[in-house]
């Protein structure tokens, strides 16, 4: 036998990995899964905004009076969990890609909140906050990323929390003559929605759709952009360099791309989402407060949200933002018959479903429904799970 005829039945090496004949060192089959994941994450969360106001506010309000316990939303809830989502999708982008977990995102959410608050005395009109909040968040960002990325692991994670608490203590102090400090800032003016429509206004005014008002209209409208973007950038080679990132960045650097400045760019983008999703932040509640937007527990509570609902996933922090604003914001107000009203001990509930779902469902909620659509779709097809 020839040694050509040996060279190509034998199976080859990449370096580590047996590939067989007639493979490729990359698993093909697993990239077209992941992508087909957020492809049907995209269209699976436009058809989602849609009902998901009634099913938070009117659905779960008709449970609520079967059981006699309050569980049902309210309206603006819907608003507030995907503004926090455009945050996550952000963040995800950082943490669950590169693999770069930043502890100073509120400073980008509560930058971009002031500039949008602030510019509002200037130009009220709600898209044009929203693009000045963003732009100051990636330029703030430039810098801190800057220095940041220099170092990694914790060293980085710290690095970004203490740039987040020196604007913060900025806001309180030095920087009251324009933040109102501990006051907070609620001179706050607010346009019509395309000179036409007011945001608190309801798109179909009937008693049980009052949840869809322009400015849920609004927000749905950039979180389907925020993830439309995220995906794109995913599905790009811009993207899947991220990845490479995230799984060894050594061999990144080893076929001669500058890791420091991919790194930099995921950094400025994350944060952009964060300014976004800050901006919407300030339109909704018309005030901020250096605690509320700045503080060093909201960039934890965008970690908390991204690992609840699954790293590594664009649709799956959006699904951590949903359990977090609602359990805040909803739970937070039950009382129960015989532990009481819930009220500020809503932290723990957040930290026993928190345990509950990182020790059952590793890869987050997103994770387990993904896992658990394949099953379904094998079973059916009578195939073997993959």
């Amino acid at each position: 036998m020839s040694r050509e005829s040996e060279s190509d039945s034998d199976p080859e090496s990449d370096g580590g990995a047996v590939v067989e004949p007639g493979e490729t060192a990359t698993d093909d089959g697993v990239l077209d899964r992941v992508q087909e994941s957020d492809a049907l994450s995209l269209g699976g969360f436009v058809i989602g905004v849609l009902v998901f106001p009634w099913l938070l506010v009117d659905g779960l309000g008709i449970v609520a009076d079967l059981i006699d316990i309050r569980i049902g939303g309210y309206v603006g809830l819907p608003d507030l969990v995907l503004i926090f989502g455009i945050a996550v999708i952000g963040f995800n982008l950082l943490l669950g890609y590169t693999e770069l977990l930043s502890f100073g995102h509120a400073a980008f959410f509560g930058s971009a909140a002031y500039a949008a608050a602030i510019f509002s005395g200037v130009v009220s009109d709600p898209i044009v906050m929203i693009g000045v909040g963003t732009l100051v968040a990636i330029v703030i960002s430039w810098p801190i990323g800057f220095v940041s990325i220099r170092r990694s692991g914790v060293y980085f994670a710290v690095l970004t929390l203490t740039f987040g608490q020196m604007l913060y203590f900025y806001a309180l102090g030095p920087g009251a003559w324009l933040t109102n400090g501990d006051n907070g800032y609620s001179d706050i003016e607010v346009g019509e929605l395309f000179t036409v429509f007011e945001l608190d206004e309801a798109v179909i005014d009937i008693g049980f759709l009052e949840a869809y008002t322009w400015m849920y209209v609004l927000v749905a409208a950039c979180a389907i952009f925020a993830l439309w973007f995220g995906y794109r950038i995913i599905s790009s080679p811009y993207g899947l360099i991220f990845k490479a990132l995230g799984e060894n960045e050594e061999r990144v650097s080893f076929v001669g791309l500058n890791v420091f400045r991919y790194k930099h760019m995921a950094f400025i983008i994350s944060a952009g989402y964060a300014g976004a999703a800050g901006a919407l932040f300030v339109i909704h509640e018309t005030y901020i407060h250096p605690t509320t937007g700045l503080y060093w527990i909201t960039s934890g509570d965008f970690v908390i949200m991204t690992v609840l609902g699954g790293t590594g996933s664009l649709i799956g922090p959006v699904f951590g933002a949903l359990i977090f604003e609602y359990v805040s914001n909803v739970i937070s107000g039950v009382s129960l018959p015989v532990i009481g009203s819930i009220g500020s001990l809503w932290r723990i509930v957040l930290g026993a479903v928190f345990i509950a779902i990182v020790w059952v469902f590793p890869q987050g909620v997103w994770g387990a429904v993904w896992s658990g659509l394949r099953r379904v779709s094998n079973g059916l097809n009578g195939g073997d799970e993959q």
